[in-house]
């Protein structure tokens, strides 16, 4: 198939122009490309070399070169094994004590190179209506959902013995008293993404390790820090950051760990630790720690002792008298892999109006690029549109039939309702329509204050990254879930690794959005391990769960936070 007469209208160039015309269609069916698609390319590629929008044939030659540089790229990035393809990172991990089954990692070679030079399906006809109304259907895994034969069950507590709120005879809830919120750290605000500069991500890597190690330093009462890559024979403190010998290729081991230090302490430089005189530690990369020992030979640091920060103070709140909140939380997915019916979060909104929470916080993601009919572009009306009929509307039923409840909606990076596919994310956009005055829209990560109770709220899987990474030996905290948590809490910020999970995207001009400056009443982190509530230093750490796994029912959390009890918080986990 000759592409010429389209390359010679998306480029707009002479006819007689034989040379670069070629040019064009060889790149176009070497790689697999629409002349469209060529010249989009093209387009960002003078932009970026400030040379002629109008092609010529040296500059196409260097795209030619860029594309197949890109080409080898890709291929270099995977190893073959057995007539397969899999990532270079990691291998098989086993998490099968975290409740997770094995995670398949190997695709196939003819997998890979269909994906690779898949061509563009058919473009659907333009002259097809858009239909008003979402055009949904039950399934037959819906309705095995719907009639699954036992719903809201607990499944696990946290305090149980402390009575649940009795909203007939409130004599000590006053479940009518005003409910009040607020933020305790500023929300994240809309902001400009993939414009951070290699400066800006030196200099915010830079700040966390010389903030932490200040912690580290009055914590341990340490008079001074000394460069730890240089050679001497009397042991020292340092500080700095832990990262691999192996750069993000593969995971981290103790032959490979080295410390980062600050610019100030030792120009940046990595020093390679010897951990063996250590009786025990839980390291992963992008955490800053203290560090006490000796560098004989300028090579390598040996170290005799390891300094963890210390945990983030508590701020106190006014707690309302006599005023006892219940609260049920949810994080997504909110529908069946079958379906766009919504069948989980209808279900869940029906136990609310017998429940008459005074607070909803319902995470996302809410319409999930990873939902088959999403990912396969099967959806026959507006993602906007279909939120709106299937969640926003059930939302403000609950809400005229509970007169006391408020909703706190907050995003995720694989909600394709928003822009801000990455962390953190600002709420939700305006354009969705959602005008409740009861229904609040907070950010990704977001610090609440409600009633004097306050809330941290991170939605993205961080337990899952820390867990695949982490290194232990001997811990202190033998229990893995608490452990994990643990670490956010010392390294005052919802996401510590460095360099981040490659599924995620991290925005470098916003490390303050994702700071933890103080200890929360309650940390809320969702994650696809197993659902559990852990008491964490006097913070209590719950993952919920999902509200529903693929096509079966999911968890949700009920937490009771009473304003004059010692323990002050109830959480109940309860099977959909």
């Amino acid at each position: 198939m000759s592409f010429q007469p389209a390359i010679i209208q998306a480029f707009k160039i002479s006819p007689s122009n034989t040379s670069v015309i070629r040019e064009l269609e060889s790149i176009c069916n070497i790689y697999s490309l629409t002349p469209e698609k060529l010249k989009m390319k093209w387009e960002a590629f003078a932009l970026t070399s400030q040379c002629d929008l109008i092609p010529t044939l040296p500059y196409i030659k260097i795209l030619r070169n860029s594309l197949q540089r890109d080409f080898e790229r890709n291929l270099k990035s995977r190893r073959t094994v057995k007539g397969k393809v899999a990532t270079k990172r990691g291998g098989a991990f086993d998490f099968s004590e975290y409740g997770l089954d094995s995670v398949k990692q190997e695709d196939s070679v003819d997998d890979f190179m269909a994906n690779l030079f898949e061509r563009p399906a058919k473009a659907i006809s333009s002259t097809k209506p858009m239909v008003t109304k979402t055009n949904l259907t039950p399934t037959a895994a819906s309705n095995q959902f719907m009639n699954r034969p036992k719903s809201h069950v607990i499944e696990s507590q946290y305090n149980g013995h402390l009575p649940m709120p009795d909203k007939d005879n409130s004599d000590l809830d006053m479940i009518k008293n005003t409910f009040s919120f607020g933020y305790t750290q500023g929300p994240v605000k809309p902001y400009r993404f993939m414009f951070e500069k290699i400066k800006e991500k030196s200099e915010g890597l830079a700040e966390r390790i010389d903030y932490i190690g200040s912690l580290i330093q009055k914590e341990y009462e340490i008079e001074a820090f000394g460069n730890p890559g240089i050679a001497g024979q009397e042991a020292i403190y340092a500080y700095g950051l832990i990262s691999s010998d192996h750069g993000s290729e593969q995971r981290i081991n103790e032959k490979s760990i080295l410390l980062q230090t600050s610019r100030d302490l030792g120009m940046g430089k990595r020093v390679l630790l010897d951990l063996s005189r250590v009786e025990s530690y839980q390291l992963f990369p992008g955490q800053v720690i203290g560090v006490k020992g000796t560098n004989h030979n300028g090579i390598r640091f040996l170290v005799d002792e390891v300094f963890m920060p210390p945990m983030p103070v508590r701020d106190q709140y006014e707690i309302k008298e006599n005023k006892t909140i219940d609260m049920i939380v949810s994080a997504g997915p909110y529908t069946l892999d079958n379906d766009l019916l919504f069948s989980p979060l209808q279900e869940l909104l029906n136990h609310c109006k017998k429940e008459r929470p005074d607070t909803l916080i319902l995470m996302g993601p809410f319409l999930s690029v990873d939902h088959p009919a999403i990912s396969s572009a099967r959806l026959h009306a507006l993602p906007e549109q279909i939120f709106y009929e299937q969640v926003i509307t059930q939302l403000e039923s609950l809400l005229s039939s509970c007169t006391e409840t408020h909703i706190f909606l907050i995003p995720h990076p694989n909600d394709i309702i928003q822009n801000y596919n990455l962390f953190p994310q600002p709420a939700l956009p305006a354009n969705l329509n959602i005008k409740h005055e009861r229904i609040h829209l907070a950010s990704n990560p977001c610090s609440l204050l409600i009633n004097g109770h306050t809330i941290g709220i991170a939605n993205l899987d961080l337990l899952l990254r820390l867990g695949r990474e982490e290194i232990i030996k001997n811990p202190i905290e033998t229990d893995r879930f608490s452990r994990l948590t643990q670490h956010l809490l010392q390294q005052h910020t919802y996401y510590p690794l460095y360099p981040h999970a490659i599924e995620d995207n991290i925005d470098a001009g916003c490390l303050l959005d994702i700071h933890l400056p103080t200890k929360p009443d309650i940390l809320i982190l969702p994650s696809q391990f197993k659902e559990f509530v852990k008491g964490v230093n006097g913070s209590v750490c719950l993952n919920p769960g999902y509200l529903c796994k693929h096509q079966v029912a999911g968890t949700y959390a009920r937490v009771i936070l009473y304003p004059n009890v010692d323990e002050r918080i109830r959480v109940d986990l309860l099977k959909l």
